[in-house]
């Protein structure tokens, strides 16, 4: 059938299946975590942006992320990513972000430095407003620091009803 398929009964154009590219941010620096719940990085942040371009679908997106953290003493330090724009969801579990604490990167008080990442997935709605991931942290008790964060954001498909 060459570039046009049939779908439920309508003609779908070959356009509706493109993908937009990967995006990736990196943030070339240091962040002192004072903040006890989670807020944009303080000093250098990172932030990603990606619009879903089909005209009817969702688009589902895997959010790959990662810094170097040092806890305070006795204290831990987190990130997780919030998003706004063409949807609102806080950096944190839940509303359609990471769907437990083990996906959100932490060093505890016993870590030195060390690199922490993790992933999950975001279904982002059909809206010409670009969806804009951000970067976020928060400690314990003590300040920690966040370094050389980045984010991956990866189209995987468009999700059909």
């Amino acid at each position: 059938m060459g570039a046009k398929g049939i779908r439920a009964g309508a003609v779908v154009d070959g356009t509706d299946w493109k993908l937009p590219a990967v995006v990736q941010a990196y943030g070339n620096g240091s962040n002192t975590v004072s903040a006890t719940t989670f807020a944009v990085l303080p000093t250098t942040t990172v932030t990603a942006q990606i619009t879903n371009p089909h005209p009817f679908a969702q688009m589902l997106v895997m959010c790959e992320y990662g810094a170097w953290l040092t806890p305070g003493a006795a204290a831990n330090v987190r990130i997780g990513i919030a998003v706004s724009g063409s949807i609102a969801i806080s950096a944190g579990i839940g509303n359609g972000g990471p769907i437990g604490w083990g996906e959100i990167p932490f060093a505890g008080t016993a870590s030195t430095l060390g690199q922490h990442s993790a992933m999950c997935t975001y279904e982002l709605p059909v809206s010409a407003t670009a969806a804009t991931f951000s970067m976020h942290a928060m400690r314990e008790t003590a300040n920690g620091t966040v370094a050389f964060g980045t984010i991956r954001l990866t189209p995987l498909r468009f999700l059909f009803d």
